[in-house]
């Protein structure tokens, strides 16, 4: 017997039953009424006609019997009916999605080897947040990717014009350099040029370096080709007499050369270099200016012993 025969003849025993109770055909007016309800709350015609789970309402033959006693009220109730499936209908969706991302989230923290074969070890994985996860990613299919990767004629014509500007490929970032080192093994001809132009580049850069180095490193009396301490200094002598202007303007180049003054305070300092230079010591006045004073701490010889008759002031 097949399935249609079967619910045929199943359908002639409820039918047959129902006569026999005296069953009036469809629902009651209440029962009518809690089926409307139940719709309404959203219940599908599967949770109202019996199911595994869910006991039965009415059955489905007495819906349908309803139905064609009561055709305003069928038009209604199919009509909650076609929303409320369509609503189960997202539901069931949204929640098979759900289970299915948790599996497939549950097999991939589990697998030992990565989508692309690779057995998974402390050393080749590595952790992104993603979605508000730690999503486990492989470095080996991170490597073979980064080394299969082209850049796009933009990026080509951009880097280029990069370089033309001065800058080297190891400058624009480690992105940009490790495509175009693929593009570079691809292209061996324009790729040579590149590499030409960025070396040229990156020897400009180190000598630029280089001087600058050199510059802070030097003494403030010889940095900037000793431009920077003779405009200093004479601004700050510019007020001066002429026949005692360079005098205070040499002492004033020793002072920096020996670090014992900056170029800042070569203005306020002026006044201390001209007083030294000003300064006319007499001869027997101080002891330290005597002709009697020895001509150096190990020596027995005075400055008096170096002067002869030519010498004298006097007749």
């Amino acid at each position: 017997m097949s399935r249609v025969q079967a619910y045929r003849s199943h359908e002639e025993r409820s039918a047959a039953r129902l006569k026999w109770l005296n069953v009036p055909p469809g629902m009651p007016p209440d029962l009518a009424d809690e089926f409307m309800r139940r719709l309404t709350e959203g219940d599908t015609l599967s949770r109202l006609t019996g199911g595994r789970l869910v006991p039965a309402l009415v059955t489905r033959q007495r819906f349908l019997k309803h139905c064609e006693l009561h055709p305003e009220w069928a038009v209604e109730a199919m009509r909650l009916i076609k929303l409320n499936e369509q609503s189960a209908a997202v539901l069931r969706t949204k929640v098979n999605l759900e289970i299915a991302r948790e599996r497939s989230a549950i097999n991939r923290r589990t697998a030992e080897k990565c989508k692309n074969g690779h057995v998974r070890t402390a050393n080749n994985t590595f952790y992104v947040e993603y979605g508000g996860c730690l999503v486990r990613r492989c470095k080996d299919c991170n490597k073979s990717a980064r080394e299969n990767r082209m850049p796009t004629i933009d990026r080509v014509r951009l880097s280029v014009a990069a370089l033309h500007e001065g800058e080297t490929l190891s400058s624009q970032g480690g992105y940009t350099l490790s495509i175009m080192r693929n593009f570079i093994r691809a292209n061996p001809k324009i790729g040579n040029r590149i590499r030409t132009i960025s070396e040229k580049n990156a020897s400009v850069h180190r000598s630029a370096a280089q001087r600058a180095r050199r510059q802070l490193a030097a003494s403030p009396l010889t940095r900037n080709n000793g431009e920077d301490a003779y405009e200093a200094v004479r601004n700050a002598t510019a007020h001066l007499a002429e026949d005692e202007r360079d005098d205070v303007m040499s002492m004033m180049f020793l002072a920096i050369a020996e670090d014992r003054m900056t170029l800042s305070e070569a203005r306020s300092r002026v006044g201390e270099f001209l007083k030294d230079q000003r300064r006319r010591p007499r001869v027997y006045g101080e002891a330290r200016f005597s002709l009697d004073c020895p001509l150096s701490d190990d020596s027995g010889m005075t400055w008096l012993d170096t002067k002869s008759d030519a010498d004298r002031l006097w007749a």
